[in-house]
């Protein structure tokens, strides 16, 4: 990443070469993700996920935009996210690791800053892929950063391949964090951290 706005004749060859590509960070950033989520620890998997998410607003002003790379890594962070606040997994319901009796993984402070994390996504998001100029040429990088997890549920409509793909990406636009913000309001607005989880 640093590399990348360096000049031509400092960045040098090899393995100290930086990101170039949405796309590559989003694939290397969705590993991370699915290790967290595997890790069953939502000590560990609350903070690192804030980071992530933090890194993911910070690398996409710095590139062309990744739309399908993109908002398949937000789907999974998405997921992640939402089901940690109500301590279940938003596609299954299965109970997480370690919070079948807590409940949600989230303290109210947890939540705020969740909460402000994911509007600074969603607004950076937006101006990234409404501007105009460069989209990357993605290949298959879109679906590496795809795993098994659901999108809460959320059923997956069918399009004709005819389908204006900008359509499709101005939905994806609103759909950022969708799951993880209605659980977000459910839970402020209750006024309690810990119940999240009874709300179903």
């Amino acid at each position: 990443y640093v590399k990348k706005f360096q000049p031509e004749e400092m960045r040098g060859d090899g393995a100290g070469r930086g990101y170039e590509r949405m796309g590559d960070v989003c694939g290397d950033l969705g590993e991370v993700v699915d290790v967290l989520w595997r890790s069953g620890t939502p000590s560990l998997q609350i903070p690192y996920l804030f980071n992530i998410a933090l890194a993911v607003s910070t690398y996409l002003p710095s590139f062309p935009a990744a739309p399908g790379a993109t908002f398949g890594l937000l789907r999974k962070m998405d997921h992640a996210l939402a089901s940690l606040l109500v301590g279940k997994d938003v596609g299954t319901g299965e109970a997480l690791p370690g919070l079948e009796e807590e409940g949600s993984g989230m303290s109210r402070t947890d939540m705020v800053r969740c909460k402000s994390i994911v509007e600074q996504t969603r607004v950076v998001v937006v101006e990234v892929m409404g501007r105009e100029g460069e989209v990357e040429d993605e290949g298959g990088l879109a679906a590496e950063t795809e795993d098994d997890m659901t999108d809460g549920g959320d059923a997956q409509m069918d399009w004709d391949e005819d389908e204006d793909e900008s359509a499709l990406h101005d939905m994806d636009v609103a759909k950022v964090y969708e799951n993880t913000i209605v659980r977000l309001d459910e839970a402020l607005n209750r006024g309690t951290a810990y119940d999240v989880g009874a709300s179903g």
